[in-house]
């Protein structure tokens, strides 16, 4: 059966988050630091806030005791890595608008021509959790949600209510917590402010001239 280990590994991280106020209180005021912080509703800060979050449920994990890698960068179709004899991977989607819409899986290139479900399915190849806003954190796989997929010109979508719809019927799957919601107004700051100071530390020539963006 496929997605073994990703499901042991969903189910002992809600159980933990829900025996572990102090983490879980971590994982949702750290989210709503970086949703404040780093809105996205500057482009260049989408992909960071992704990153972050990946990070976030990585670092939790690893404080309930889970074995887990933050492997996103690899580019390999996940984002947490289980290690072991044969290393498998879940990958992290965020959600913080329009929660009930469709949700990108995987992109396609433009050589790709419309596909049906079946090849939907086979090109979403790794279980996902989803963190989604006034839902939580609920778990997701080809097997259990395929009826959700669906193609579009670009991506294998998957359907946001679908997907709620599917977790209120089967709770078990979804860590009930308060995601906050993407923050109306500008943002705070851009992550290249912080990529920025990160690389003039190296070099006290400009350091001192180092600006966040207005």
């Amino acid at each position: 059966m496929e997605f073994v280990r990703e499901r042991d590994f969903f189910a002992n991280y809600r159980d933990g988050l829900s025996d572990d106020a102090e983490v879980s209180s971590a994982v949702v005021e750290s989210i709503v630091e970086v949703l404040t912080r780093y809105n996205t509703v500057v482009w260049e800060n989408r992909f960071i806030v992704g990153g972050v979050v990946e990070q976030i449920l990585g670092a939790s994990a690893r404080a309930l005791g889970l074995d887990v890698l933050n492997a996103g960068k690899q580019n390999q179709g996940y984002d947490l890595e289980l290690p072991g004899d044969a290393s498998t991977g879940i990958s992290v989607k965020g959600v913080f608008a329009s929660t009930s819409g469709k949700h990108n899986l995987v992109n396609l290139r433009s050589a790709d021509k419309q596909l049906d479900r079946d090849e939907c399915l086979k090109r979403w190849s790794r279980a996902t959790l989803f963190v989604m806003t006034d839902v939580g954190i609920g778990y997701a796989d080809r097997d259990i949600n395929g009826d959700c997929v669906s193609p579009s010109a670009d991506a294998v979508q998957i359907s946001g209510k679908g997907l709620k719809e599917w977790w209120s019927e089967n709770p078990e799957w979804l860590i009930s917590l308060p995601i906050p919601p993407k923050p109306k107004g500008p943002a705070i700051r851009v992550a290249s402010d912080a990529v920025g100071r990160d690389i003039l530390e190296g070099f006290p020539t400009l350091l001192p001239h180092w600006q966040a963006e207005i």
